[in-house]
């Protein structure tokens, strides 16, 4: 009797874990590719297959790709959708679908985007997964050096957010960031900071934005400059660990 009902409940935590499993947005695309077991993933976003813009592209090699609407992955009879944000009418059509569709928030700190790692990882059946890289997260608050006074700026001159999830990877990598919002290039000369870190995204992208961050003018500064992987602070997520890591040796 009790080999039975063993029995049946592996039969039931089997059943339990989804075995096709689609992401609708390129934060939770690096989630369920750093968790997933090999086969579970149906698709991910375009996005997230683009190796410009995922520092995890690499890992989704041979799987399908979407447009990031629920109505594109229907046909793929996911068991589970992932995505980020509230969208009404996504959540409208998946609970009249009966889909299971769970729409993480969007991240404050890196324990929140630990904590969704772990959700995720519990999601598809892989807790070892998330618990790593919640490890890793902790590892790196533990051992994060003395902070100093720096400035991150991407495309067009702006600048993370001084309260933001960006800065807080920031100070994980020994960085306090001085300012936020659109800073003029006549500021950076006139005040130039101690530590310039330039967000490079896409960095062969012919834009003005993007130009920006090349400006003859800011290799000019009096200032120690170091680049930033744009793509990992796009989400700032699961590529974070090894950006910051990065960040830690050049800035050492």
């Amino acid at each position: 009797m009790l080999a039975c009902a063993s029995m049946t409940m592996g039969v039931v935590a089997v059943a339990a874990t989804p075995s096709r499993i689609v992401s609708l947005n390129l934060c939770t695309d690096e989630y369920l590719l750093l968790t997933a077991r090999p086969g579970q993933i149906a698709s991910i976003s375009r996005l997230g297959a683009d190796p410009q813009e995922s520092p995890l592209a690499d890992r989704a090699r041979g799987l399908a790709t979407n447009n990031g609407q629920l109505g594109d992955v229907l046909a793929q009879s996911p068991q589970l959708v992932l995505t980020m944000g509230h969208d009404p009418q996504a959540t409208a059509l998946a609970a009249r679908l009966g889909l299971k569709l769970v729409a993480l928030p969007y991240p404050a700190s890196p324990d929140e985007v630990a904590a969704h790692v772990r959700q995720v990882a519990a999601l598809v059946g892989n807790a070892p997964a998330g618990a790593a890289f919640a490890s890793k997260v902790a590892a790196l608050t533990a051992t994060a050096p003395p902070a100093r006074a720096g400035l991150m700026i991407g495309g067009s001159g702006l600048a993370p957010a001084m309260n933001g999830l960006a800065a807080a990877w920031l100070r994980l990598a020994g960085i306090r960031q001085q300012r936020g919002g659109q800073i003029s290039l006549e500021t950076l000369l006139v005040q130039p900071p101690a530590i310039l870190i330039r967000n490079v995204y896409r960095p062969g992208q012919r834009s003005l934005p993007q130009a920006w961050t090349q400006h003859p003018a800011l290799r000019q500064l009096k200032a120690r400059q170091v680049e930033a992987d744009g793509r990992a602070f796009l989400c700032g997520g699961a590529a974070m660990p090894a950006e910051i890591m990065r960040l830690r040796k050049a800035l050492s």
